[in-house]
């Protein structure tokens, strides 16, 4: 067959053409790479409070678009389901629920569902082989009946929602984990936390957040929607110390028998959370870190649309930190041992929301299940001699209660970037009969205050800045008897027959859960109480805990 230049010329540029407009399509359609071995990502969607079946559409848009992803969007439209005033909706029907067998990830986004029974067998497959998932917000209580679904899966409960706004803190010894690659490290919003503790075993707080109840300005509370101007507004929540509540983890990574899960209980349209950089990244962050993507130093959204899915080399781990061993120590006569560097057989488990309780919970969704925590054991871990803060996971208080006593303990506050500070740095606590905190904090070279470590925490402050440096070893002896508290902190006095007051902020109430047991303001007396050891933001490490009880 002959060519003519003409004909071959046309043959050339037809083949251009298609290879340009093949090239223009792929551009438009996937602007990150081919979609042949792209995942299949299925929405579930649902609920009226906070609009989950609107806000969630750019999020899925982005991910079929820019990152090549097949997307399934399934909208649970059943009006009204998760404001039942009898906290009993009719059984609706999950539409397109076949459809999730075919999702590699899952995002969920909804609040008080009940379907029946095989639109929840359809949904709960995807959880019961081991597949990775990433839940928004009120997922943690998305089911009206089973309250077990957020602890079991995503590894954090729903108990109430606490105080009117927060302040974020990334957690610093989780500050490359992939979820929180290029999120800023603090920030301020509008609503507040969810109390999601205590956490499963498994899960990981990569964000913390304290409450306050500073009220926003009447404008701010007219408007719907907060632009990044708002949200930049809301930094001076940032620089006040005065919180008005615990500290609770607002963003986990979990690992549920292999499978990778994110819950993040950010996402309330209503403060622009949706719209603000430091959620956008947490989301797609998690999403491909949960699918085994390898995450950029400064998240995936750094890399703009020519972010290319390529397989994680090496799963993360936070770095070593060296920690020095605690110092020797040798019990005096009549001293009692509370923690020998191994066991841990004389604490349990103490969270605000067992008895004697601190909090109050929302009923609608309270989930105390899958398992009890009111008698568990204590949930820190042991490590070289010393017992660990887990924050995230709950306090640790004596099995047996205590009256007059002196108590003393070593404890290592670690070393924490300079981005942390104030009461982010180092916070725990020590509860006299569980009532009363002496503060443990970072605040060496600091002028001592109500809120400094060694203080009678909010009330007050210690006689003398006796703080070693982060990292280092510190010892505490205190006498506590009659109400009155007597301190040394290395070797120092920091307090001299204090007499006490109420107790502390979220200590145990006076009067109320244990009457038998704590201080009743008629009396003004002290009775027994347990020994408390707090976790609030950092993992404070205890050395060599002892007692020696006093008698009149």
């Amino acid at each position: 067959m002959k060519f003519t230049t003409l004909k071959l010329f046309k043959i050339g540029l037809t083949l251009f053409i298609i290879c340009l407009l093949q090239a223009c399509n792929s551009t438009t359609q996937l602007t990150a790479q081919s979609s042949k071995d792209a995942p299949t990502v299925v929405f579930v969607t649902g609920g009226d409070e906070y609009q989950s079946r609107e806000r969630m559409l750019p999020y899925a848009e982005k991910l079929e678009k820019d990152y090549g992803f097949k997307v399934i969007y399934i909208k649970d439209e059943a009006p009204g389901a998760d404001e039942d005033p009898d906290h009993d909706p009719k059984p609706t029907v999950l539409p397109d629920a076949e459809k999730i067998k075919d999702a590699d990830l899952m995002v969920v986004f909804m609040r008080f569902r009940n379907w029946e029974p095989r639109s929840l067998k359809l949904f709960m497959e995807h959880y019961e082989k081991g597949k990775p998932a990433i839940a928004i917000r009120t997922t943690t209580h998305a089911f009206w009946k089973d309250r077990t679904f957020a602890p079991k899966y995503f590894g954090g409960h729903y108990k109430t929602h606490y105080t009117h706004g927060i302040v974020c803190q990334v957690n610093p010894e989780q500050a490359d984990h992939p979820m929180v690659r290029g999120v800023k490290r603090k920030w301020g919003q509008g609503e507040g936390p969810y109390v999601s503790t205590p956490l499963t075993e498994g899960a990981t707080p990569v964000v913390f957040s304290y409450g306050h109840n500073r009220d926003a300005s009447e404008e701010e509370e007219e408007e719907e929607e907060f632009d990044e101007q708002k949200l930049a507004e809301r930094e001076w929540a940032i620089g006040n110390d005065s919180y008005d509540s615990p500290n609770y983890p607002v963003a986990w990574a979990y690992n549920h028998e292999g499978a990778r899960r994110a819950m993040i209980t950010l996402g309330s349209f209503r403060v622009g959370d949706l719209k603000a950089d430091y959620f956008k990244n947490l989301f797609y962050n998690s999403v491909f870190w949960a699918l085994g993507y390898e995450i950029p130093k400064n998240g995936v959204l750094s890399a703009g649309n020519n972010f290319k899915r390529s397989q994680e080399k090496n799963s993360y781990s936070p770095e070593k930190v060296a920690i020095p061993t605690p110092p020797k120590y040798v019990p005096g006569e009549d001293w009692e041992i509370l923690f020998d560097g191994v066991d841990l057989s004389q604490w349990k488990h103490y969270d605000l929301t067992t008895p004697p309780y601190l909090l109050y919970t929302d009923r609608r969704a309270d989930s105390r299940g899958p398992i009890d925590y009111t008698m568990a054991p204590a949930r820190w871990t042991v490590e070289n001699g010393a017992v660990v803060a887990r924050p995230g996971y709950g306090d640790i208080i004596t099995k047996e209660h205590f009256n007059n006593y002196k108590l003393r303990f070593d404890y290592l506050i670690p070393k924490t970037p300079d981005w942390v500070t104030g009461e982010w740095k180092g916070n725990s606590g020590v509860y006299l009969n569980g009532s009363w905190e002496i503060a443990l904090l970072d605040s060496y070279g600091q002028e001592p205050s109500e809120r400094s470590n060694g203080a009678l925490y909010r009330e007050k402050e210690p006689d003398e800045e006796a703080s070693k440096p982060a990292g280092q070893w510190q010892s505490m002896e205190i006498t506590f008897k009659n109400g009155i508290l007597t301190a040394q902190l290395n070797g120092e006095l920091i307090h001299h027959q204090v007499k006490v007051g109420r107790p502390t902020f979220m200590g145990f109430p006076t009067a109320q859960s244990w009457p038998e047991e704590s201080f009743p303001y008629y009396e003004r007396t002290v009775t027994e109480g347990p020994i408390r050891l707090q976790a609030e933001n950092t993992s404070v490490r205890f050395a060599n805990i002892a007692i020696q009880r006093l008698w009149e």
